[in-house]
């Protein structure tokens, strides 16, 4: 493991204070709110605006001029996260009219020609080779006041540059909206690749792709637990369908649930003490919370029906889950203290593959016309919202840690990919090019 980046605050206060003078008495007073608020982000509106943000080349500070090639990647990676985000219009490098190595201190900048093309937001960059680490540094300037509204630098080590400029995209976005980004959280899935389902492990962005099974079988429906230090899976490598568990700092794995039949399909309750899981162990497929060494804890679901996908409500007391026993697949909840189950859909003939946002909003798949689209709801089935049409199958939504995005699987260009979105269905995204089939994500810090 590289050693864990250090990051400096260039930047104490970001107020703006206009003096007013040449008048008899002198005063002065704070520009009003409204002024300045067009550099602040409101990720709470229902649509987001995006800021166009001028993104040059990094400049290489090294004497030797080493490593030339992070001029580029640096930036492109900064650039990718922030269109990730939603908030954000990288705009095209052809139109910039700075010379290459321009200063990068406000007093250098010449604000005018970013404004000519454009851009709103300008961001420059700096970097130094040092032996087997780069610094970086980065300044985040508001093009219609030309002032410096942010400044980072941050240490790292050399191959782990990706990371680094994670780190300080986060940063960025912490800086404009109050709240932290996505970037440095972590995505399992399922791909064939190898011509076998296995599970993979990778970056927010799809970058840094690691596969984690080799059972040469079929591995299922992987689940990241809360505070992504362990992962949860379904296999075939041992003849049925068994639940496994896996440590992802030691790579230590253990069989937690081998009973007869089925046991698919688990979700970690939010304290990541325990998961709900489908079992068919009686011949009926209910659903049951285990604790993490396999054992029983409650039999949760019990009906002659099939009832599959579990997964919690942002406080642990209610799940909700997907049953055919009203004829088709439709999705309920069951408060865990009272027991009291509720039907939330009505719409469409085949609706499953709940995941409960940490901000209370459940999505799920629905079949119309033929196609799965992905759709929203509120816990009582209000509020629905339809987030994807008209672009292949969409299918298998999962939460990002925050419950601000969604990432998901979709056929839309031939094979299954995974794409991520906001959570009002813009700024939807591939996010993975290996070949083969991408399928079924789980998103965890």
């Amino acid at each position: 493991m590289g050693t864990k980046p250090m990051l400096f605050s260039f930047d104490k206060v970001y107020v703006f204070l206009l003096f007013w003078v040449g008048i008899l008495f002198l005063g002065f007073f704070l520009v009003p709110e409204q002024c300045f608020g067009r550099i602040y982000i409101d990720i709470n509106k229902p649509s987001i605006p995006k800021f166009n943000i001028a993104i040059p080349e990094f400049k290489n500070l090294n004497e030797k001029k080493e490593s030339p090639e992070l001029a580029q990647k640096l930036a492109e990676v900064l650039s990718n996260d922030l269109y990730l985000s939603g908030y954000f219009n990288p705009m095209d490098k052809e139109a910039f009219l700075e010379e290459k190595d321009a200063p990068m201190t406000a007093e250098g900048i010449r604000f005018k020609d970013w404004s000519v093309v454009g851009a709103e937001l300008l961001l420059k960059g700096g970097y130094n080779r040092v032996g087997s680490r780069v610094e970086v540094v980065v300044r985040l300037f508001d093009v219609f006041w030309g002032r410096q509204i942010l400044g980072r630098r941050a240490l790292g080590n050399l191959d782990q540059y990706r990371h680094l400029m994670h780190r300080l995209s986060n940063e960025i976005i912490r800086k404009l909206t109050g709240h932290d980004g996505i970037s440095l959280t972590k995505l399992a899935f399922v791909s064939n690749t190898t011509g076998e389902k296995e599970v993979y492990v990778s970056d927010y962005d799809g970058y840094n792709v690691r596969q984690i099974t080799s059972d040469k079988s079929i591995a299922l429906l992987p689940s990241l637990s809360p505070d992504g230090k362990k992962l949860a899976y379904t296999s075939y490598k041992d003849g049925g369908p068994m639940l496994y568990l896996r440590d992802m700092t030691s790579g230590l794995v253990k069989r937690i649930s081998s009973r007869s039949g089925l046991n698919i399909g688990a979700s970690w309750a939010p304290d990541g003490k325990k998961l709900a899981l489908t079992l068919s162990r009686k011949g009926n497929s209910d659903i049951f919370t285990i604790n993490l060494e396999g054992k029983i804890l409650r039999h949760l679901v019990s009906h002659w029906a099939l009832d599959v996908s579990p997964t919690f409500s942002p406080d642990g007391k209610l799940i909700a889950f997907a049953s055919n026993r009203s004829g088709s697949p439709q999705i309920y909840t069951m408060d865990l203290t009272n027991g009291r189950q509720q039907r939330l859909t009505f719409e469409g003939t085949y609706n499953t593959s709940p995941s409960w946002s940490s901000r209370n909003r459940i999505a799920f798949t629905s079949l119309e016309q033929g196609t799965f689209d992905l759709y929203t709801m509120n816990q009582e089935g209000g509020m629905v919202k339809k987030l994807t049409e008209g672009q292949g199958n969409n299918e298998a939504p999962c939460w990002s840690p925050d419950g601000r995005y969604i990432v998901f699987t979709s056929n839309r260009e031939g094979r299954y990919h995974l794409y991520s979105m906001n959570a009002n269905g813009q700024n939807q995204v591939r996010i993975t090019s290996p070949k083969g089939d991408q399928t079924t994500p789980s998103w965890a810090p």
